[in-house]
Formats: structure tokens, sequence, C-alpha cells
């Protein structure tokens, strides 16, 4: 039986107690050595043969470990190419709260949709493959759609709706707007990708974005 690489330790020692009091253990940097390689071993896969040709068996083996660690790391192979998804989200609500409060809603939403494309100059290769397979594969666009842009849309319409001090629930506003701005991504990644990923894929973007000006919610 394949022992498991991260089961925790009988006892502490000495070592592991001075390693946690001056960062992420040796344990926690494995996991994270390990997450990094299903990672880069996915989208290389992924790459060469499609995304609903590979399994997350054949990820698992690419990376060295067994599929039960994949599953500690991954709930599925649509997660590992969308492995940024929490902290894109994270960095989208930042920027929101980071605008005055008293600055027109839409072009806070604007800031907090360019902080989802703020590293394209590294991550351009990644956007374009997940454009490129999620075009070819419905589970993955499905996916994209459902999980990945409906928790940004969620978090945004959140943050929308505690700015103009409103319950989504009762005000139809908030959802509208983040709505209409994740039309304009969707909207903007359509027209780079048609364009064979050519062109600054944030001015797209921002140029979309643009078309919602006027759901201003302080509008006249």
């Amino acid at each position: 039986m394949e022992p498991d690489p991260f089961a925790d330790p009988p006892t502490d020692t000495a070592e592991t107690v001075a390693e946690e009091a001056t960062g992420p253990s040796r344990r926690d940097r494995k996991k994270l050595q390990t997450r990094d390689e299903l990672i880069v071993q996915a989208t290389r896969l992924f790459d060469a043969h499609g995304f609903d040709a590979v399994t997350t068996e054949q990820i698992a083996e690419a990376a060295d470990v067994s599929q039960r660690t994949f599953f500690r790391h991954f709930p599925s192979k649509e997660a590992v190419l969308y492995a940024d998804t929490d902290v894109l989200r994270e960095q989208m609500r930042a920027a929101f709260d980071a605008r005055p409060i008293d600055e027109a809603v839409t072009l806070s939403v604007t800031h907090a949709m360019m902080a989802i494309t703020n590293d394209y100059p590294n991550d351009r290769d990644l956007r374009y493959l997940q454009a490129r397979l999620g075009s070819t594969s419905a589970a993955l666009s499905a996916y994209a759609r459902a999980v990945v842009q409906a928790s940004w849309e969620h978090e945004l319409t959140t943050a929308i709706a505690e700015r103009l001090s409103v319950d989504p629930l009762e005000d139809a506003h908030p959802e509208i707007l983040a709505g209409a701005a994740f039309s304009a991504l969707r909207a903007a990644t359509r027209q780079w990708f048609s364009n064979d990923g050519e062109g600054d894929l944030p001015e797209i973007l921002r140029r979309a974005l643009g078309a919602i000006a006027r759901l201003d919610a302080r509008a006249a």
C-alpha cells in the first residue's frame, strides 16, 4: 500500500516546532510543491491532448503522486485548470473595497474587474489555454460559467450591495450590474480568443466594461 506522504507525524519534533515558528513547515512546503506540480502536469497534458481526453489518474501519474493525493488538492480536473479562482476572486474584491466609497459604482466595478487581469503578462498563456479548451469542451465551459464566474459574480454582487446599502434579494441593481460586468468579461475574452490571443486582453476588457457605464446607480 502506498504510504501517505501527508500523514500527520506521531509527535512534534523540536525541528518541526522551530519551522512552524519561522514560517511554513516542511510538510506545508511539500503540499504546495505537490499542488504546483499537479497544476504544471495538468496544463501540459490538457494542452497536448485536450481537456476531455485527460483523466485525473493521468495527471496524478505525471506528477508522480497517487490519485488519492490528487483529490486531496483538487476536487476535479476542472478545478486544476482554474486553480487560481479563489485568488482572483479575492483580488477582485480587494480592488473594489479599495475604491472611494463615494465613487460611481460602475467605476469601482471597472477597477474590480480589471484586477482579474492584473497578472495578464504572466498569465496570458494560461488564459488562452482556458479559452481554447473551453471552446471545445462543454464540461469545462459549463464549469467556467457555473462555478468560476458564478463565484466571482456572487462576490461582486455582495460588494456592490454593501456599497449601496441594499439587500440584493430586494434590490436587483447589484446583481444586474455584476451580471453585466461578467457579460463584458465573457465578450472581451471571446473577442480576444477569436483573434488568436492577439491584442491586449485587459484593454479589450476595459472597453467592454465601458458599455455598462449607464447602469451606474448614481446616474440621474
